[in-house]
């Protein structure tokens, strides 16, 4: 169900929950567990309708009721644009709860992927990898991961050219569910993306988005005059090295300082024995390039 309060009202509901909490945007949109970009942009500018559960966290947060402002309840799949045509359909939700599996796509497209929301009807995923070493793990594991979780099928892309594969999707409602989990649409680095904040409410999907994580902008490989694999990640996102720190931490995993570089980028890598047998034994590996790695390497 979506609520259609009166021309203003949405707009004077979401201000005085910020104002009368001192939150940032980024807090009060982390509070509700959507995307900062949806909140700022669609919500607040009234440009999408509202989520009845959505509406009822910001009543709470606002303490106040805005149910006298309600003009209409309508359906999730049909609603109004901005103005009060009626007849157009409005993004619904595909994935109506939290679950592990979420958890690792959202590591995923962090890693490997791109989500984007452009004027015109322009809505895109596209997870990409080396169209030799990733085949498997896109073909075989992230493609069927993703298609069980949203109903919809993806295309696969290849760019001979660079060795490039890609999975890729134009579907509105796509877009608008991880939008609503913590994905925005857009440059990754330009909108400093992190871990969404409802992951680090289990240990499980945790565990689920690091592998995504590492299974996409991670390896496996030996520090030179070692013979044993250290696990690498790499991120050239603040936000996003600093909620995989959080992560980390809070698994009780010990890693290295991060390793910033103009040229490389930056990484950082589990080396202790111990803390690399328990990376395998608890979130372990997906993707095929770092288990034949690993087998290749002693521990």
């Amino acid at each position: 169900m979506r609520i259609i309060l009166k021309k203003n009202y949405q707009r004077k509901l979401i201000l005085l929950c910020k104002e009368k909490n001192n939150l940032t945007w980024n807090e009060l949109a982390n509070k509700i567990k959507i995307s900062e970009g949806y909140l700022r942009n669609e919500l607040l500018k009234e440009k999408r309708t509202i989520d009845e559960r959505i509406y009822r966290k910001l009543n709470r947060i606002s303490g106040k009721n805005f149910d006298k402002y309600i003009s209409e309840k309508i359906d999730d799949n049909w609603g109004r644009s901005k103005g009060g045509r009626t007849g157009i359909k409005q993004p619904q939700l595909l994935v109506n709860k939290t679950s592990k599996e979420l958890a690792e796509l959202i590591g995923i497209i962090l890693g490997d992927g791109n989500v984007w929301c452009k004027d015109g009807g322009y809505y895109y995923l596209r997870i990409c990898g080396d169209s030799e070493k990733d085949r498997d793990y896109l073909l075989n594991y992230v493609k069927p991961l993703f298609e069980k979780l949203f109903k919809r099928k993806m295309r696969i892309l290849r760019h001979k050219s660079y060795k490039e594969i890609f999975l890729a999707i134009g579907d509105k409602d796509v877009v608008y569910t991880l939008n609503y989990f913590g994905v925005p649409s857009g440059n990754k680095k330009i909108n400093n993306v992190k871990i969404p904040d409802w992951i680090f409410e289990s240990d499980e999907y945790i565990k689920s988005c690091i592998r995504g994580l590492i299974d996409t902008d991670g390896s496996v490989c030996p520090i030179t005059g070692r013979n044993y694999p250290y696990i690498w990640f790499t991120s050239n996102i603040e936000n996003l090295r600093n909620s995989f720190d959080k992560a980390m931490k809070k698994l009780n995993f010990k890693t290295s300082k991060w390793n910033i570089s103009k040229n490389r980028g930056a990484d950082i890598y589990i080396g202790n024995k111990a803390d690399i047998k328990k990376y395998i034994e608890i979130i372990s590996f997906k993707n095929k390039r770092h288990l034949d790695k690993l087998n290749k390497l002693k521990m």
